[in-house]
């Protein structure tokens, strides 16, 4: 008992962690990231439609992602999205508020204080689910693939990239392999996540 006591503690402090360090970093975030992140997005969206999906932004940070699908995806592409997304920073989710001003669609973008260990939406709720270098900050990203899994409808699609440098990527790999399908591992040099698609087979 008194070890798994610490154990959560310990989880508890990282949580803690995380929280305090991305609330001091909102006001600078994008000036460090954003073309980091653009990047990514470029990389792995284009093959994408986006257009009357329900949409789950795992560890938003300050809205790069959501940003930048509604402001560089035509009306077609985007037309009657939902976009959700979730952050444990609250001064990350401030500055995203900030943005939402500035953004068409605005309307369909919905912003939630949350833990992506323990997600507060029903079962099978989103059909597109993305987490840009979040995992890595995660006491147990086990958790956060069955969680993000579980809001997943049947077939939808999931998006994860992951630090490289903090990431045992054979192990994620194979936890994740018997419960999606078409799983698509990107390992490339220059890009400092590694990045992982597929789609959810779990009913």
């Amino acid at each position: 008992m008194v070890f798994q006591l610490d154990r959560q503690l310990n989880k508890l402090s990282k949580k803690k962690d995380i929280i305090d360090r991305y609330n001091s970093t909102a006001n600078f975030y994008d000036e460090r990231y954003k073309e980091i992140q653009e990047e990514k997005y470029k990389l792995v969206l284009h093959n994408y439609t986006l257009k009357e999906k329900t949409i789950l932004d795992c560890g938003c940070g300050t809205g790069l992602l959501g940003e930048y699908v509604l402001n560089s995806k035509n009306e077609e592409e985007i037309f009657n999205i939902n976009f959700v997304a979730v952050d444990l920073s609250l001064n990350m989710l401030l500055k995203f508020k900030q943005k939402l001003l500035k953004l068409k669609n605005k309307e369909r973008v919905s912003l939630i204080l949350a833990d992506i260990e323990n997600l507060p939406f029903r079962d099978k709720k989103f059909n597109f689910i993305f987490s840009f270098t979040s995992f890595q900050n995660l006491p147990q990203y086990f958790k956060g693939v069955l969680e993000v899994l579980r809001v997943c409808s049947v077939v939808g699609d999931l998006i994860l990239t992951i630090l490289r440098k903090k990431l045992d990527l054979d192990n994620l790999v194979d936890f994740i392999k018997p419960l999606v399908r078409n799983l698509k591992v990107i390992d490339q040099k220059f890009v400092e996540d590694v990045i992982i698609l597929c789609k959810n087979s779990q009913e």
